[in-house]
């Protein structure tokens, strides 16, 4: 029998994930991959002249064919500035965006925008869209004291509460480190760092994380005390 590949902590999310799935209508990007989506869009929407309405259908039907994965877009030959339409990849995007009504310089335009978006996240960020905000959202953390001073209160205090607005007005994919999260990885015996980068790993914004190890840990208590009571 085959034994699967999932990780312990992999699995924690993916049932947090599917018990807690309500909660994604108080997010507007539960998933990081919709924010790289996003962005293609924008892109998209200053090199083609068509409505921005027609331009996220086609956005979103090539996502929905797989075609958008920052990996293979990243992966997509290109030499001297150069794509290669002729691959793979590259080809059905093109056939897509021409029977969409892309006029051919458009379309190869946006497949090569397509492309370097994605290198240049491969190469600075991992791949990941949520690393590069992050980036600047923890940077607006730990500048708080240039920008902001408060008198009676703790700079722990004043980082968890900047932590928490930027989540709530920005959905900044920064960690918030609450008590809930380290009763999570006490509990399932991993790292806050590995916690993080499994969310990273599986795109999940770690603002809707937080919301779900806090939902987590209330039932978990309210399970504990109909035991003992």
């Amino acid at each position: 029998m085959a034994k699967s590949n999932i990780s312990e902590v992999e699995f924690q999310l993916r049932k947090l994930l599917v018990k807690y799935s309500d909660l994604f209508a108080y997010h507007q990007w539960p998933s990081e991959h919709e924010r790289w989506i996003e962005l293609l869009f924008a892109l998209v929407t200053r090199i083609c002249r068509k409505p921005e309405t027609e331009v996220r259908d086609v956005i979103e039907e090539l996502d929905d064919l797989g075609l958008l994965d920052v990996e293979e877009l990243s992966e997509i030959p290109a030499a001297g500035g150069h794509i290669d339409f002729n691959s793979t990849n590259a080809r059905h995007l093109i056939q897509v965006l021409s029977e969409s009504g892309f006029t051919k310089e458009e379309s190869r335009n946006t497949v090569l925008v397509m492309h370097e978006a994605s290198t240049s996240l491969e190469r600075h960020h991992d791949g990941k869209i949520q690393k590069y905000i992050r980036k600047y959202g923890q940077r607006m953390i730990d500048e708080l004291s240039e920008n902001f001073s408060f008198s009676k209160m703790r700079k722990h205090d004043v980082e968890l509460a900047f932590t928490y607005w930027l989540q709530n007005v920005l959905n900044m994919p920064v960690n918030l480190k609450t008590k809930s999260t380290d009763a999570f990885c006490e509990r399932f015996k991993v790292t806050d760092e590995k916690l993080v980068r499994e969310a990273d790993r599986m795109d999940v914004n770690l603002a809707l994380l937080d919301d779900m190890i806090l939902n987590w840990l209330v039932q978990e208590k309210k399970q504990q005390k109909d035991k003992t009571s």
